[in-house]
Parts: structure tokens; C-alpha cells; sequence
């Protein structure tokens, strides 16, 4: 094919927005980039806020777990003060602690701890008594560490060297206790001016549940973890909350531990704690509820968490694992949208990317998601915010940028259909136009095939219209082309030009048809139809009857672009045209005439007779050509 043919079907070749070198660039650039971006999201205050938040889904996903029955809550309500004071004096709790402590040590708790601070000394006699119910039961006194100042019980509960802890607690930024403290030891002054360590409250209390071997080791502080008897307990670590329902726990009223009416065998072997559930500062939000909870569930849950040893395996979740986890799935999540895919080739583009899209949300997003809330279910604490970010970015921006190469993409193909359905609208069917609009390569190139030629004429054109104006004459001439068009039509035929009151038609082109012989003389036959049906409404109106001549041939034609860069049209061009056009003009008669090749393409059930043998001018030799009949 020469330089001029390429110029002239220049309009075909689809152009990609991109060069196959960028687009490898921008699909593996563009995540690694965004993967980069999210790791640096992750990392902010806000993304560490919204983790703790997807904690607490995590905790209320998984629901509560069954509560220990050895470890038994004595709260201490409003209503406790209101049935232990007497008539209008003030509660004193220094007056009823020492039995509430008598009757739970006499009933065989193996620990009481009092989850609140005894501050100063106040009435002797209550002092003492309490100084001698603590000596003379395994209690744990409570240790507060606020505005740098260490807050520890009066020298007096001191004397008999009871266990102390610290029940200072540091809920997350959102105001939630999700985490034990980062240091599980407080350093204090013994009264002799000597260091001490002091561990938390109920890592402390937990050591009584331990049995005898497990229990042997004690406490032992580090930097980094506390080794209370035979387990690690990392500093940071996540609480497992077991249940913050008052129902879930055995639960007793501080006035009936005072009063003895409880049942013994609830705190035979127990840890029991005292905890205080009227002031606001003793409450605290938990994950498991959605309310404010007493302090006192906190060091409950974590005293169950240690007996049971079940703790979130947590380093992913961890810097730098955390950063590494959050740029893979990243990158994952960016290669897979950021994959270059040929959308606009499809017929429904925008439905297949959005698919494609939504699928990649429901693999990346939704699959990370479930896998994080079913690890979570099994101990394993992974990041979800971070990797949720920094997915939804590539997915978002990977979804914007396919979808800008789409509509860039699918105007090029738009205006490249424009341009095909201008030089074929008018001359091919429909569905032939949308075949080659769909595959544009079909008229690309220069191609030789056999064809079917159909020329049609007016017989006694000049003088039918002789006496007509020329507006008459183009009036009628519209009116017979229209037939002559749905005929030609309606069996995919090409109409390659009108000349005067000639149509010249071709068949197996720009679509190739195995059948184009028998669609050309069905065509003819047709047109005889059409004509008929015009000439009956002519008649009507006065008007003088047609006739038309058609001749058809077989044979191999060119089929291209023929023209220049600025100009050219889609045609056929070969001797089998300037055969057709000879055979057309011996049918004087109005007959259909066909070439022989024609008639030894057709089946039997066309009626065809033998014309005559015929020497046609420009071509060698003689031609046998036959008529074919039709039924008007």
C-alpha cells in the first residue's frame, strides 16, 4: 500500500493516549508513589486514632467472652452509703472496710484489693481496726501516680509491709482505656527512703490467682515487660475485655459484705476487689460499651487476661512492621488499578471499569477488613486503618485516572466513528455500519476479494422526464432511489454511488460475504418488487410507470480508500465493475441480466434462463448471460 493510501486511512489507526513505555511507567510509578503517600498517612496522630476506633468495631464485632467466676466485684454505690450511715451523720468507710475485709478474708477470698486510695488518717479507732483487718488478710493496697505526684496509703496500713499497686490508668487520646500503661511499675520511697517498684494494680492482684509453681517467680520489672510469675506482660499490651456487663461477673453489694449476707462459697478461692462506682472520675469508656464503665471492670479484665495468658500477638501492627504492611497492600491495592486495561474496546466500557473497580474494593478493602476482624477473633492484632487509607487511595486515584484515560480514550473512538459512519452512513445497512465502526480493520486496508456488482438503471430516463421540471425530476428520482436503497439494504448490500438516475451496488464489501452472489440477484429481485409497488401508487396519482434495467457480475475487486489525505471515499474498483456496468446496459428491456459466474454461484430455487451469448465491448471474447425471472 502506497503513501497516499495511508494518508487517506489515517482517521482509523487508534492512537492510545499513552505510548505502551508510559503507561508501564504510570502503572508502576503512580502506586508506588501512592503506597509511599499512605505510609506517611499511617503514621500521623489521625490514622493512630482512627485504629483505636477500629479496635473497639473489633471488640464489639467479636462480642464478650465468657467472665471468670473466681474473680468476684464489692461495689461500693451510692446506695451503700445511704443503708451504712447512721441517721444524719456522714458515711464512713473507715468504719465498715475492716469488716467488709474480715467476712471476705473469713470466707476464703485468696486476695481483696481495693481499687480506690486511702488518703489520710481520719477517726483512731477506725484506723486501727483497719490496720488490723489488712495485717491479717492478703490485701492490696492502692497506689495513684497524677500530676507527678506518687500517692500511696498512710504509714499506718504500711507497718505490716500489704501488697500495693498502682491503679493509675491512661486511656487513648479519644478518652477510651484500651492498653495497660507503657510502664507497668511505678518507683516509690519505702519509708526507710529506700526505692521500691510497685506494679500495676491488677498485675499485682493476678500473682494471687497463680498456682503455687506458676506463682514462684513473683514479680520481676523490666523496661519493656513485667514478668508477673511464669508470664510476660508487655508494656503497651492491648486489654482483652472479656465482658463490662455488671451480669457477666459475680457481683456483690458493699452493704452485704459489711452485713455478712452473701453466700461464702461465691468468694471461697476468689480475687475479690472493692471498687468505688459513684464518682465520675472512677469511670472510664471501654470498648465493649458504649457507655461510661467503673474503673473497677478495667483491673477485673486484666487480672482474667493474665490468668487465662491470652494476649494479642501484635507485631504487625507495630512500627516498622506496621509501615512495611501498610506500603505492600498499597502498592497491591495500586497496581491492580492503576492497571492499564483497554476499556473503551468494550461495548459497555464504563460498566466493565466500574466492575473491575468494585471488584478490586470488594478484594482489597473488604478482604483486608474481614481478615482483620476474623485475626482479631483469633488473637492477632493487624493495622486497618493504615492499609484501609492507603488502599482507598490507590483504588480512588486509580479509579480516577483509568476513568480520565476512558473518556480521553472514548472520544478518539467516537470521533474516529463519526468519521467512519460519514464516508459508509449512507452507503451500507445498519448493522453493516456497526460492524465496521466495531472493527474499524476491516476497511484499513486495500483488500481483493470477489464481489458481487448490481447496477441498476432507469430505462427511458430522458424520456420520462422529459416534459418535468428539474425540481419534478428530483422529486421522482428521490422517491425511486428510497426503493431501490431499502432493497439494496436489506440483504447488507454496499452502495457505492448514484450517477444520474444509476445505483451501482457491491456485496462482500466492506464486510466479507461467503453468500454475496445470491444477496446481489435476491436484491434485484427485490428492487423489481419495490419498483412495482412504486409504480401501483405513481399510477394513482397519474403519473407515468418505471422501469429499470439491473445487471450483475462476479468477480475480484479492489476495495479501499481511493482519494487523497484531505479527500477520499470508500469504493470498489476492478474489471468486474466495468463488466457488471456493461451487462447492465444490454437490458433494454428492463430484464435482470446475470454473467455466468454469477449463475453458477446460485442454488437451484431461483428461476433462471439462458439470454444469449453476447460480445460486451472492452472485453475479450463472448459472454453467456441469463435472465432471471421474477414475479412482477
Amino acid at each position: 500500500m502506497n503513501s497516499a493510501d495511508n494518508s487517506a486511512t489515517n482517521y482509523l489507526e487508534h492512537r492510545p493516549l499513552l505510548t505502551p513505555l508510559q503507561a508501564r511507567l504510570l502503572s508502576v510509578g503512580a502506586p508506588l508513589l501512592i503506597a509511599l503517600i499512605g505510609v506517611g498517612l499511617a503514621a500521623t496522630e489521625k490514622s493512630n486514632q482512627l485504629e483505636n476506633v477500629t479496635i473497639d468495631w473489633r471488640f464489639r464485632a467479636r462480642g464478650p467472652l465468657p467472665a471468670r467466676s473466681d474473680i468476684v466485684i464489692v461495689q461500693l454505690t451510692e446506695k451503700s452509703r445511704r443503708e451504712l450511715k447512721h441517721g444524719e451523720q456522714a458515711f464512713k468507710l473507715r468504719e465498715h472496710l475492716p469488716e467488709a475485709i474480715d467476712h471476705l478474708a473469713d470466707a476464703g477470698a485468696l486476695v481483696i484489693g481495693l481499687d480506690f486510695w486511702l488518703e489520710d488518717l481520719t477517726d483512731a479507732a477506725d484506723d486501727v481496726r483497719l490496720a488490723e483487718a489488712i495485717a491479717g488478710a492478703n490485701v492490696v493496697l492502692s497506689v495513684t501516680h497524677t500530676g507527678g505526684l506518687t500517692k500511696r496509703a498512710p504509714a499506718l496500713f504500711l507497718e505490716t509491709a500489704p501488697t500495693e499497686g498502682t491503679i493509675t490508668v491512661y486511656p487513648d487520646a479519644d478518652g477510651v482505656l484500651r492498653r495497660l500503661p507503657a510502664e507497668s511499675c511505678l518507683v516509690v520511697a519505702n519509708t526507710d527512703g529506700t526505692p521500691r517498684h510497685v506494679p500495676h494494680f491488677p498485675l499485682v492482684t493476678a500473682l494471687f490467682g497463680m498456682s503455687e509453681r506458676d506463682a514462684e517467680a513473683g514479680i520481676t520489672c523490666g523496661d519493656f515487660a513485667t514478668r508477673v510469675g511464669n508470664r510476660s506482660i508487655p508494656g503497651g499490651a492491648l486489654v482483652d475485655y472479656a465482658s463490662t456487663d455488671a451480669d457477666a461477673w459475680t457481683t456483690l453489694a458493699f452493704e452485704d459484705v459489711v452485713r455478712n449476707r452473701f453466700d461464702p462459697e461465691s468468694i471461697d478461692g476468689a480475687i475479690v476487689l472493692i471498687g468505688v462506682t459513684r464518682a465520675i472520675e472512677d469511670f472510664f469508656s471501654m470498648p465493649l460499651s458504649t457507655e461510661l464503665v467503673p474503673g473497677v471492670y478495667y483491673h477485673v479484665n486484666v487480672i482474667a487476661q493474665i490468668l487465662d495468658d491470652r494476649w494479642f500477638r501484635s507485631s504487625l501492627a507495630e512500627d516498622p512492621a506496621r509501615r512495611w504492611l501498610v506500603a505492600v497492600l498499597g502498592l497491591a491495592a495500586g497496581l491492580f488499578a492503576w492497571s492499564r486495561r483497554e476499556w473503551w474496546q468494550h461495548r459497555h466500557s464504563a460498566l466493565w471499569l466500574a466492575l473491575y473497580l468494585g471488584a478490586g474494593i470488594i478484594f482489597f478493602v473488604g478482604g483486608w477488613t474481614y481478615a482483620s476482624f476474623a485475626l482479631f477473633e483469633h488473637h492477632v492484632l493487624v493495622p486497618l486503618a493504615g492499609p484501609l487509607t492507603a488502599m482507598g487511595l490507590s483504588l480512588g486515584s486509580g479509579l480516577a485516572a483509568q476513568w480520565i484515560l476512558l473518556s480521553a480514550e472514548t472520544g478518539r473512538l467516537a470521533e474516529r466513528a463519526r468519521r467512519i459512519e460519514a464516508m459508509l452512513g449512507r452507503s451500507v445497512s445498519h448493522a453493516v455500519l456497526e460492524a465496521v465502526k466495531a472493527d474499524p480493520g476491516q476497511i484499513e486496508r486495500t483488500q481483493v476479494r470477489d464481489v458481487s456488482v448490481l447496477f441498476c438503471d432507469l430505462r427511458g430516463f430522458t424520456a420520462a422526464t422529459g416534459e418535468l421540471t428539474p425540481d419534478r425530476v428530483a422529486v421522482m428520482l428521490n422517491e425511486y432511489f428510497n426503493h431501490i436503497t431499502s432493497a439494496i439494504f436489506e440483504y447488507d448490500g454496499f452502495i457505492d454511488k448514484f450517477v444520474g438516475d444509476e445505483v451501482m451496488a457491491v456485496f462482500s464489501v466492506p464486510l466479507a460475504q461467503p453468500d454475496h452472489a445470491v444477496r446481489a440477484v435476491r436484491t434485484a429481485v427485490s428492487i423489481k418488487r419495490q419498483l412495482a409497488e412504486l409504480n401501483r401508487r405513481r399510477t394513482q396519482r397519474g403519473e407515468q410507470a418505471l422501469a429499470c434495467g439491473i445487471g450483475i457480475h462476479t468477480g475480484p475487486a479492489a476495495a479501499g480508500h481511493i482519494g487523497s489525505r484531505e479527500r477520499s471515499n470508500y469504493t470498489v474498483v476492478g474489471h468486474t465493475i466495468n463488466l457488471a456496468a456493461r451487462i447492465e446496459g444490454l437490458t433494454t428491456g428492463g430484464e435482470i441480466l446475470i454473467s455466468e459466474a454469477v449463475r453458477e454461484l446460485l442454488p437451484d430455487d431461483f428461476t433462471v434462463d439462458y439470454w444469449k451469448q453476447v460480445e460486451i465491448r472492452g472485453c475479450k471474447g463472448t459472454h453467456k448471460l441469463y435472465q432471471v425471472k421474477s414475479d412482477v
